[in-house]
């Protein structure tokens, strides 16, 4: 009869093996967690870009004032930028919505980080059937759960409608808002 030799793993080579992988793990989750943070940043940008973008298509196609706003439970536009954004048609400019019908798109709230709004003292964007902006122009401001700047954005809207996307001209890493400052977090 043949004597079968089971060989097992030497505890030397177990610890040895758990070291390798925590020393791995160690260096790549970070990493991995940086680039999950990064490509819901991306998400959040892309995804506010689209809309604001669409409703002003959308005023200047059906040739009608569109609202961009969080709403209230009274379908009010409010400040809490933080709820689902509303795009509907508001003829009247009433900053409140008349029906369901008058949804064009909802754009969901940011999976991370704040969405802060800045548009003096209205709660809303407005566009009007040229795609003007003339009276709600401001801007959005994401903030990472963190606060940093460093992965702040934020996005302009000009009288003309269109979004612009604050950059970093002085290559601190912080972008800068329209008058030359670093953008801040609250």
């Amino acid at each position: 009869m043949k004597k079968i030799n089971h060989r097992g793993f030497t505890l030397i080579e177990l610890l040895l093996v758990t070291a390798i992988l925590t020393i791995a793990l160690g260096i790549g989750l970070p990493s991995f967690s940086k680039l999950i943070e990064d490509s819901h940043r991306k998400t959040t940008l892309s995804q506010l870009l689209t809309g604001i973008s669409y409703a002003r298509t959308e005023a200047i196609r059906q040739s009608v004032n569109i609202t961009l706003c969080p709403l209230d439970s009274n379908s009010r536009c409010s400040r809490d930028w933080n709820k689902p954004l509303t795009v509907f048609i508001d003829p009247a400019r009433t900053r409140q919505l008349r029906s369901a019908n008058d949804i064009l798109r909802e754009l969901q709230p940011p999976s991370q980080g704040n969405l802060y709004g800045r548009t003096g003292i209205r709660k809303h964007f407005g566009f009007r059937p040229t795609g003007m902006a003339r009276e709600s122009i401001g801007h959005l401001l994401w903030c990472p759960d963190d606060g940093n700047p460093e992965r702040a954005f934020q996005i302009r809207i000009n009288m003309g409608g269109r979004p612009i996307l604050a950059k970093d001209t002085n290559q601190d890493g912080i972008a800068e808002d329209a008058y030359g400052r670093n953008i801040a977090c609250p």
